[in-house]
């Protein structure tokens, strides 16, 4: 998933946050069965895949409304 993010914002700056869902028994939890997960500004964007309709416009819009 992360080269698909990194092709479709290659002209957007961007900074990525990765965590090990096995270091934290409520991660594992919650995401251990749907890795990997994608937020985006703190918000869920998609788990195990990215969605394929409009997927590119809707993350470049979704980045460029950083907080």
């Amino acid at each position: 998933m992360r080269r698909e993010v990194d092709r479709i914002l290659q002209d957007l700056p961007r900074e990525w946050e990765i965590l090990d869902v096995d270091s934290d028994p409520a991660i594992a939890a919650e995401f251990g069965q749907v890795i990997p997960v994608l937020y985006v500004n703190g918000r869920l964007f998609a788990k195990t895949r990215l969605p394929p309709i409009a997927t590119a416009l809707r993350l470049r819009r979704a980045v460029r409304e950083q907080p």
